[in-house]
């Protein structure tokens, strides 16, 4: 439409130049902010271009059965257009005003028939017959939409006879969309009576207003009768209630002129375009900011599941000391109970002070250690088990939600973020198979074990060094042998002590023995104590580095580009808004133009 254009002078002409700036202005923000909008880029630029040629454009759409072109041609008064009762072309048929009619059209571009004439209602104003929608052919309803917001009033023309088909509802509600005027023309009532012409008034009316909301003016007319009477030797000058329409249009022309009706029109549909993307943009936001919270409250979980394993490792070593200390306390109890002058002048049992020895000091202990241990590695598993299930189950919960706003979503930036999401949900399964293949409970298992393995040795090394030591006394001669454990010395100190003439002598290196044995003991219990302790700690440091590590470097870049995404959306609004308030303003200086 490049060569159609209309002359403008004085303020509406700088008007128009600052209207063309600002729509362009919108189209490069969507195209450069990463919007997703193509289809609305093109639609500002070809409002920006007819804003250069300047013609206010009716488009005339509906069905390809609904009488569209009979219906212009009532409307000029003349049978300029070509009519038939199937889709004979898919031209768009431009009538621009011109004192002179020319009706041999001119091809434009390969898409456009252009033909002048004076009755398309005022200087300046074009009148758009499109390719009638509901046909065979695919094409005509993509120039058809095309058309859409390209134009500053729409007129939908509907059958009488198929009142409202499923296109009509769509066609309409893109016109709302744009913000289009809009106007209702019900053709071919000649081929209803009028009890039915009421019936589907009232039958469009009412579905216009429930389905789209919308209240517009409604025409009924005849083109046929229209045309007809221009044949007539006396017609009537409203034949086909067409003149109703005509005058109609005229009175919207006369509002103001259609130059700046046409930039009131084009901004306004500049705007809704703006609106539907900045809603798109709010959208996006709270949806990245659900998904924020979400990954959070997984971050809080981690740092929860941290210090209950903190927590549960305290309580494990507290049962150990308990049970440790038990040993101890037993332990001393047994050298002060056995090793006595009193004893040494008794007959001793090796084997039944062995089983004494176990069954007093160690053998609840072991199950007791045992216990503790087993319930501190259950609960680990048990709990991690828990918390990663709940992790994978959270993770593909925000996937999920991510999929269904895939398709309104910045889809580059998005794609990286889905991606690290995959990946996030990958390890977190890979960490709960784990422990439901028994490799951490193995792992944590062999480490108490070994611990409880020493401890069984030490135990019996123990009472092995204390029944030699007490047989050594009983028996004077030289020890055959070396004892070991933390009754070692004790065994060597009886050994000497032997060789000395019975009385206080004999009790001071007993005494003196006993403390040297208690002394061993005592640190082979502190010794059984610090390794339990590290034992623990390491098992849960391990635990603990694998959620922080998790956290820190899986979750903390999800969590990253969600924060980018967030702020992206942030500032596409306030652009946006920035573009709206401009719009406002210049729209209030045109609607100020006398």
């Amino acid at each position: 439409m490049t060569t159609l254009t209309t002359t403008l002078e004085g303020p509406i002409a700088a008007l128009r130049e600052r209207t063309v700036e600002l729509i362009s202005d919108v189209a490069a923000t969507l195209a450069n902010e990463g919007i997703d909008a193509p289809d609305d880029v093109k639609r500002l630029q070809d409002v920006a271009q007819d804003l250069r040629n300047m013609f206010f454009i009716v488009a005339v759409i509906g069905e390809f059965n609904a009488g569209k072109s009979s219906f212009v041609n009532a409307l000029l008064g003349e049978k300029l257009l070509p009519m038939g009762i199937t889709p004979t072309t898919e031209y768009i048929e431009l009538i621009r005003y011109n004192d002179v009619p020319d009706r041999t059209p001119t091809v434009r571009d390969n898409a456009l028939r252009e033909w002048a004439h004076p009755n398309t209602g005022a200087p300046g104003v074009a009148i758009v017959d499109t390719p009638g929608t509901g046909s065979v052919f695919h094409k005509h309803e993509t120039i058809a939409k095309d058309f859409l917001h390209r134009s500053d009033l729409v007129v939908f023309v509907i059958s009488a006879k198929h009142a409202f088909a499923e296109t009509e509802r769509v066609y309409l509600e893109l016109a709302k969309r744009y913000g289009k005027k809009i106007i209702l023309v019900v053709n071919q009532v000649d081929l209803l009576k009028q009890s039915e012409q009421s019936e589907v008034r009232r039958f469009i009316v009412n579905q216009v207003k429930e389905t789209l909301e919308l209240e517009p003016l409604i025409f009924m007319v005849s083109a046929k009768e229209a045309l007809e009477a221009l044949n007539s030797e006396s017609p009537t000058s409203d034949a086909g209630n067409v003149a109703t329409v005509r005058a109609h249009l005229r009175g919207v022309y006369a509002e103001a002129p259609p130059a700046k009706q046409k930039l009131m029109a084009q901004l306004d549909t500049t705007n809704r375009i703006i609106q539907n993307h900045h809603d798109g943009a709010a959208d996006k936001a709270r949806l990245v900011s659900t998904d924020i919270i979400k990954v959070q409250d997984v971050k809080k979980e981690l740092e929860q599941q941290s210090l209950g394993l903190e927590r549960r490792m305290k309580e494990a070593a507290v049962e150990i000391d308990t049970v440790l200390e038990g040993v101890r306390r037993r332990g001393m109890n047994f050298v002060d109970t056995h090793l006595t002058v009193r004893k040494l002048g008794r007959g001793l049992d090796r084997v039944k002070l062995q089983e004494e020895f176990e069954e007093v000091v160690i053998g609840r202990s072991l199950r007791d250690i045992g216990d503790a241990a087993e319930g501190y590695i259950n609960a680990v598993v048990d709990q991690s088990r828990l918390y990663w299930r709940g992790v994978v189950d959270r993770l593909n919960r925000i996937q999920d939600l991510m999929e269904q706003e895939a398709g309104g979503l910045d889809k580059g930036i998005y794609a990286e973020q889905r991606e690290s999401l995959q990946n996030a949900i990958r390890i977190a399964e890979s960490e709960l198979k784990s422990y439901s293949s028994g490799e951490i409970v193995t792992t944590m298992k062999n480490s108490f074990d070994t611990n409880m393995g020493n401890f069984q040795g030490l135990a019996l090394m123990s009472v092995g060094g204390l029944a030699v030591a007490l047989i050594a006394v009983l028996a004077p001669g030289p020890l055959i042998g070396a004892a070991s454990g933390p009754f070692a010395p004790f065994v060597f100190a009886v050994g000497g002590a032997v060789a000395l003439i019975a009385g206080i002598p004999a009790i001071r290196s007993v005494r003196r023995m006993t403390r040297q044995a208690k002394k061993e003991f005592n640190e082979r219990i502190d010794e059984l104590l610090k390794n339990y302790h590290k034992a623990l700690d390491d098992l849960t440091k391990k635990e603990r580095n694998r959620l922080n590590q998790y956290g820190n470097q899986v979750l903390t870049p999800v969590f990253s580009r969600l924060e980018v995404l967030s702020q992206r959306y942030e500032n596409q609004q306030l652009k946006l808004e920035k573009l709206q308030r401009e719009i406002k303003d210049l729209r209030s200086r045109i609607d100020d133009l006398k």
